[in-house]
């Protein structure tokens, strides 16, 4: 047996010192956080946490009972130590996809998109067949605020399809010969979705919600190389950024086959260095009924690669104006955004699922359709109660009383979460919902929050202390490659509330700001009980994985606006070192 020891560090172990703390409450002041100089480590998990003299005694314990273990020390030099950080929403292979695709991140006009493509177009090896694909515009950064269309995609190529997404992954424009490979014309209705005009009634190459989706299941899936090299690219990152864990939906970027294929292949290669919990899109009854026949279910797997949540997609993005909302937006009072599912039709998939023991992640921004997944949950949840009371011929009254409960076991969780009202904080609470959120947002949104939806809901946006304060699980997420995947920078975030320049001085929306342990508490012990893995990651504590990460500074200590130059000096991931 092979032990190592790591010594003379400053731990912080997530570890609440109080007994009755729940697994995801975000640890407020650094004085609840247990404290430790030391950790032995065995394998892949952690056997004892303390001081250096209570792990060196612990050492010549074990040494004396057997005296064949070899024991290796590891100077932790006095750095602070934290558990490993878990994302609870990103799209791990999109983003290493999207590093070796056509850039769009920082145009700043629909010509310097067309500038770009043509010298991604001159520069890769493309067959006849194969797709542009570009991804990360933002319009909100162009002088006219002009969404790219169908001719800003044929100015790039008439040849191959192109296919442009917005940086939200929500909107997006196509050429004429994309839109003949989808079938698409002026007489295609796609529920939830949106096919734009010209003002000539001819689709003009916009594509939002469903009808993007559909569209971007058309190109032409990446080879097994290319995923491979995108995975291992995107990984290295994450490791480089003290990530141990994410919780990853790849489904836009490969058939589950694919995606379950490669990680396995890593995984029996010893080169899979995150813990991957795994979203599965199936957006309709018949794509869930066809997935649950493969009997796979939430948590099935083991430490590396698990399968994860049911991802739903009920509402857009901000920046497109397809979040949906209950109020029309102030600065386009003619749409109040795109509903994905009618409640009926969202009511029918998400009660499959939950009978069915999977966990649902719903993509919800917009007030509207945050309204519409509680719905959804509560009518799971009583559907639930009424069948279980059926065959133990209780009063379906009293199930009825239970249906929360119930729908709280399946840690039901909504993603983004920005849009609510005080009327829905309550519900999400009671309907045992947890929440995935992304504290980048607020610096890439806060300048068009207020003329986008008005101050009234602005003052309801990104209200994350509220939701901690009320009871809500909290996980911490980047949504990468919509923001980076770095978790220093969502931690800057979410206890600053500014943007790269440090802007706006004292923060936007002040009081929703998170403290230091509360901000880290989202990236740790929060997500780790999104996915069910309270006892496993979130903490370094006896039993845990040995997941862990040494900073350059103690992040605690540090004045809070230099967050952001705290650097991950080492990741450690099973005991073992991926990033030195």
């Amino acid at each position: 047996m092979a032990l190592t020891a790591f010594l003379h560090g400053k731990i912080y172990t997530m570890q609440s010192k109080a007994a009755d703390v729940a697994p995801f409450t975000l640890l407020k002041d650094v004085s609840d956080i247990v404290m430790a100089e030391a950790m032995l480590i065995d394998g892949d998990t952690i056997t004892a946490v303390g001081s250096d003299a209570q792990i060196l005694a612990r050492i010549r314990e074990i040494s004396a009972g057997t005296g064949s273990e070899t024991v290796t020390a590891v100077d932790l030099a006095g750095r602070c130590v934290l558990p490993a950080f878990n994302d609870s929403h990103c799209h791990l292979l999109a983003t290493g996809l999207n590093q070796i695709r056509l850039d769009l991140r920082g145009v700043r006009s629909c010509e310097e998109i067309v500038e770009r493509g043509r010298a991604y177009l001159s520069s890769a090896s493309l067959s006849a067949d194969d797709w542009i694909v570009g991804y990360g515009f933002d319009q909100n950064l162009f002088e006219d605020k002009r969404l790219p269309d169908r001719l800003t995609a044929e100015a790039i190529s008439s040849d191959h399809p192109v296919f442009l997404d917005r940086v939200c992954g929500h909107v997006g424009a196509v050429n004429r010969t994309a839109l003949q490979i989808a079938g698409f014309d002026e007489n295609t209705v796609i529920t939830g979705g949106v096919l734009a005009r010209d003002e000539n009634g001819k689709l003009n190459g916009i594509l939002k919600e469903a009808a993007l989706d559909r569209m971007r299941r058309l190109i032409t899936e990446p080879s097994p190389a290319m995923l491979e090299a995108a995975l291992l690219h995107a990984m290295q990152d994450a490791n480089r950024f003290g990530l141990a864990s994410v919780q990853t939906d790849d489904l836009e970027s490969a058939a589950l086959d694919s995606v379950i294929a490669l990680y396995h292949k890593l995984e029996s290669e010893g080169r899979l260095t995150l813990r991957i919990y795994e979203e599965i899109q199936q957006p309709r009854v018949p794509q869930l009924q066809e997935f649950l026949a493969r009997r796979l279910r939430t948590g099935d797997g083991d430490d590396f690669f698990r399968i994860g949540n049911i991802k739903l997609l009920t509402d857009g993005s901000l920046g497109a104006r397809t979040a949906y909302m209950r109020q029309p937006y102030a600065d386009a009072p003619e749409t109040a955004g795109v509903a994905v599912y009618t409640q009926d039709a969202l009511n029918e998939v998400v009660a499959l699922a939950h009978r069915n023991g999977m966990q649902v992640a719903f993509h919800a921004i917009g007030d509207g359709a945050i309204e519409q997944v509680i719905n959804s949950v509560e009518y799971a949840g009583k559907a639930e109660a009424k069948a279980s009371a059926s065959l133990s011929d209780e009063k379906i009254s009293h199930s009825e009383a239970h249906a929360y409960t119930a729908a709280a076991s399946h840690r039901h969780r909504i993603v983004h979460c920005q849009f609510i009202g005080e009327d829905l904080l309550a519900r999400i609470k009671d309907a045992g919902l947890c929440a995935d959120i992304q504290p980048p947002f607020t610096a890439s949104d806060y300048p068009i929050v207020d003329a986008r939806v008005g101050v009234e809901r602005s003052d309801w946006s990104y209200v994350w202390r509220t939701m901690a304060e009320v009871g809500i699980p909290l996980g911490g997420g980047s949504d990468s490659p919509v923001e980076t995947m770095n978790p220093i920078w969502g931690i800057d975030c979410a206890v600053n509330r500014t943007d790269l320049t440090h802007l706006p001085v004292k923060g936007w929306h002040a009081s929703q700001c998170l403290t230091v342990p509360q901000a880290i508490s989202l990236y740790t012990r929060g997500s780790a009980y999104t996915e069910f893995s309270e006892h496993r990651k979130g903490q370094i504590a006896e039993g845990m994985l040995a997941d862990f990460i040494v900073l350059s500074e103690d992040i605690f200590e540090v004045e809070t606006r230099r967050i952001r130059d705290i650097q991950v000096l080492e990741t450690y991931v099973g005991g073992r070192p991926v990033l030195e």
